[in-house]
């Protein structure tokens, strides 16, 4: 069995255990009575040890308690001195002074809410917080250290835990664990060596763990500001692409126009042959007037008048009729679907590659 730690002033083996830098363990009612005599004189922040003289640095917690046990203790021996107010005093002693797992469910409500608020607030600053927290309590944590209940082993039910297994990891163990159980000849620590060796990992796993959020940050913002220059991007080649067929769209309005007025002002194959049939019919009529004309002159029965029209008409030929117009149709069709196959193979020819 392992030796357990004893006040350095009243050799008492006390249940909580103010350990100073000096390596002087003082029970909390010692460190209660000497931390209030030294605070007219010095910093509730320091702990001067009646044995050496050194000085320890406290955390908030320590100087709470030992400022809480001191008020209890006053008045403790004040109602003692006066018995008819006894209960007066306790009840006085219960509204001032808290009980200590109150206190630390309100250590805890403050630290959730604490926790709340620096959500809020952008990650850097978050781990910077975080960073000149840890690096605070850990300087106190070094100077002072209080000592809270243990609790019992698992394996060995009466025995209290003071140990801790590097090589399991497992739960706090007792002495009996080592000497007779499965921990032996195993990397083992008393609890006051092991607790700043696994903190000082938790904070490092801590640290990484905020190095990652950080990353993970960045990373995240970077993409987002991606996505809006993508999203920029395409919203311009939308615009452009709208923009150029619009253009093209009045480019081939233009074209059809052109090429239906050309087709517009171009003599038709009706307008040829119409002209060539009113050619035609100005030659039946100069026929039909001739042969009314010799009809006539047969019917009259006037021989002398005969003989004179026959002789008047002798060597004049029946009109001809007119020649077929030159018509081109097919060199005319040819021109026109020309331009339009040429506009054809201009938008065939579009091959728009959007990885350029």
């Amino acid at each position: 069995m392992m030796n357990v730690s004893k006040c350095s002033k009243c050799s008492k083996v006390p249940d909580d255990i103010l350990m100073l830098t000096c390596s002087h363990d003082l029970c909390l009612l010692c460190a209660a009575k000497s931390f209030s005599m030294q605070q007219p004189k010095r910093s509730k922040k320091f702990f001067v040890c009646d044995i050496c003289s050194s000085n320890t640095e406290l955390d908030a917690n320590s100087v709470y308690e030992l400022e809480k046990l001191h008020l209890t203790t006053a008045l403790q021996d004040r109602s003692n001195r006066k018995p008819g107010q006894q209960s007066k005093s306790n009840l006085s002693i219960d509204k001032q002074v808290k009980p200590r797992s109150q206190t630390r469910q309100d250590n805890k409500e403050n630290a959730k809410e604490k926790s709340i608020k620096y959500t809020n607030q952008t990650m850097e600053a978050r781990v910077s917080i975080h960073q000149s927290q840890r690096k605070m309590s850990k300087q106190q944590s070094e100077n002072s250290f209080i000592q809270h209940p243990r609790g019992f082993c698992a394996d060995h039910p009466e025995e209290e835990v003071s140990y801790y297994c590097f090589d399991c990891n497992s739960k706090c163990i007792c002495p009996e664990c080592i000497i007779h159980g499965i921990h032996k000849n195993h990397e083992v620590k008393t609890i006051k060596k092991s607790y700043p060796i696994a903190r000082k990992l938790l904070e490092d796993q801590l640290e990484l763990n905020n190095q990652c959020i950080l990353q993970v940050e960045n990373q995240r913002q970077d993409l987002e500001k991606k996505q809006i220059q993508q999203q920029a991007i395409q919203d311009h080649l939308k615009l452009q692409i709208a923009q150029e067929f619009q253009i093209l769209h009045q480019l081939l309005n233009n074209k059809q126009s052109e090429l239906l007025e050309k087709v517009d002002n171009l003599p038709t194959i009706m307008e040829q042959q119409e002209g060539y049939i009113n050619r035609l019919n100005e030659v039946e009529i100069k026929v039909q007037n001739f042969n009314e004309k010799i009809n006539d002159m047969i019917d009259s029965k006037d021989e002398c008048g005969l003989l004179n029209y026959y002789g008047s008409i002798y060597g004049q030929t029946t009109p001809q009729l007119p020649p077929l117009p030159n018509i081109k149709e097919v060199q005319l069709s040819n021109q026109i679907f020309s331009q339009i196959n040429d506009v054809k193979k201009l938008l065939g020819g579009m091959d728009i590659d959007c990885n350029q």
